[in-house]
């Protein structure tokens, strides 16, 4: 037995050809403009929304801070204390570590020690080592 064995006889099909649009070969590719970092002082303002855009819009999105100095209060007993803490962004995360009570001159000189280190452009993982060092 040298032949295949077939299950099914399929008839031959017709070749397609694809139909070509010439209007595809009009077109010309804009320059995508239109994020922030991508787009100059000088580019053009497209009004797209009408009056509620003014001509005066920041075109780039402002930086934010990624560690900064918070004062947050606790709640016990009907009464509110008040603390300090640092916080920084791990990606999307917000770290935090604990500095003192706003009242502790400790804390106070802590939290000024922090933001210090935050004006210099220390690390977060310098900072934190500078809190457990103090």
């Amino acid at each position: 037995m040298t032949e295949q064995l077939t299950l099914f006889n399929f008839p031959a099909t017709q070749t397609i050809r694809p139909l070509i649009d010439p209007y595809w070969d009009e077109i010309t590719k804009q320059p995508d403009n239109y994020v922030g970092a991508q787009v100059s002082h000088t580019t053009p303002v497209e009004s797209l929304v009408g009056a509620q855009v003014s001509q005066g819009t920041k075109k780039s999105a402002p930086q934010h801070d990624t560690q900064w100095v918070e004062r947050y209060w606790v709640e016990r007993s009907q009464n509110k204390y008040w603390y300090y803490r640092y916080c920084w962004m791990e990606g999307r995360k917000k770290q935090r570590v604990y500095i003192g009570a706003v009242h502790s001159l400790k804390a106070q000189h802590k939290k000024q020690l922090v933001e210090d280190a935050i004006a210099d452009g220390q690390s977060p993982i310098e900072i934190k080592q500078l809190l457990r060092s103090y």
